[in-house]
C-alpha cells in the first residue's frame, strides 16, 4: 500500500538515517529500502513491531499521508519536539554502550545501607532484560523488616549500559513518581558477571528526601531460587544478619574515603 510506503518515509525522516532504524528494528538495508518504495509490504508481526518503535499503530499507517502526518505532529513525533530531541540524546548514549553490558541478564540482590533507615542495611532485587539490543532493568524494595509482611514497596525502572569499563545505572520511582537514582559499578569481568560493587546516587525515602551517596554491591542469585523466592529475601536486616553475607558490610561500608570525593569500594 503506498500510504503505509509514504507514512514509513515520513517516520523515517525523524530518525538520524535510515540505516540506525534498520539496526534498530533488525531489518537488512534492502528490505526496508523496498517498505520504502512502496514495492513491499511488512508482514503484520513486522508491522507491529515497526508500530511500537516509532509510537503509532499499524490501522494509522494505512491512513492517507496528510491525515497521519497530523497524528504525528500532535502527538510529538516531528522533529522540532522536545520528545524527538530526547530520543536523539537517549539513542547517543545508548550507542556508546558496550555488548558486555548483556552479561548482567538476570536476577541481582542488590546491598547498600538504606538512606532513610539509618543502620539498616537494603536487600533488594533487581532483574535485568535486554529488549531490541538495550539493556533494561527492574528494581524493588521492600521498606521494612524482611521477615514480615511489607506495607511499603518501592519499584523502579531504568537501563543500564557499559561504558569505559563501568557499568551505569539510571533508574526512575514509578509509583509515586518523585525519585531517580544513578548507579556506577565495577564489574567483575567473569564470563557471566556475578558480583558487581560501586556507588549509588539518590534521596532517602523519609520526608526529608535527602540527597545521599552510598556504596552498593550486587550478586547474582542463584538459578535455583525463583523470581517469588528472592522478593521473599528482600527488606532491611541488621549489618550483622545471619541472612547478609558476610564479605557485604565491608563492600557497603560508609565509614570512609575521601579525603576529597566519596569514593566506591577499594580494599584496605
Amino acid at each position: 500500500m503506498t500510504e503505509i510506503a509514504e507514512n514509513l518515509r515520513l517516520l523515517c525522516s525523524y530518525r538520524p538515517s535510515i540505516s540506525q532504524v534498520g539496526r534498530d528494528l533488525g531489518i537488512n538495508r534492502s528490505q526496508l529500502n523496498r517498505y520504502l518504495a512502496g514495492s513491499s509490504t511488512p508482514r503484520p508481526a513486522l508491522l507491529r513491531k515497526i508500530c511500537d518503535y516509532f509510537g503509532v499503530e499499524p490501522y494509522e499507517m494505512m491512513l492517507p499521508p496528510r491525515d497521519f502526518a497530523e497524528i504525528v505532529r500532535v502527538r510529538g513525533l516531528d522533529e522540532g519536539t522536545t520528545n524527538r530531541r530526547l530520543r536523539q540524546h537517549f539513542d547517543r548514549v545508548m550507542a556508546l554502550g558496550d555488548a558486555r553490558v548483556r552479561n548482567l541478564t538476570g536476577m541481582f540482590f542488590e546491598y547498600y545501607y538504606s538512606m532513610s533507615q539509618k543502620g539498616k542495611v537494603i536487600r533488594g532485587l533487581i532483574v535485568f532484560s535486554v529488549e531490541d539490543g538495550r539493556t533494561f532493568y527492574r528494581r524493588l524494595e521492600r521498606m521494612g523488616p524482611h521477615d514480615r509482611p511489607g506495607r511499603r514497596h518501592y519499584r523502579y525502572q531504568g537501563a543500564a549500559l557499559v561504558a569505559g569499563d563501568r557499568v551505569f545505572m539510571s533508574d526512575y520511582e514509578y509509583g509515586a513518581g518523585i525519585e531517580l537514582t544513578q548507579t556506577v559499578l565495577y564489574p567483575d569481568y567473569a564470563l557471566r558477571w556475578t558480583r558487581l560493587h560501586g556507588v549509588k546516587l539518590g534521596v532517602s525515602a523519609d520526608q526529608a528526601h535527602m540527597p545521599c551517596s552510598v556504596r552498593v554491591y550486587l550478586e547474582r542469585i542463584p538459578a535455583r531460587l525463583s523470581l517469588t523466592g528472592a522478593l521473599r529475601a528482600c527488606g532491611l536486616f541488621d549489618p550483622g544478619h545471619a541472612e547478609i553475607p558476610p564479605h557485604v558490610p565491608e563492600m557497603i561500608d560508609n565509614s570512609t574515603s575521601g579525603p576529597y570525593a566519596f569514593d566506591a569500594y577499594a580494599r584496605r
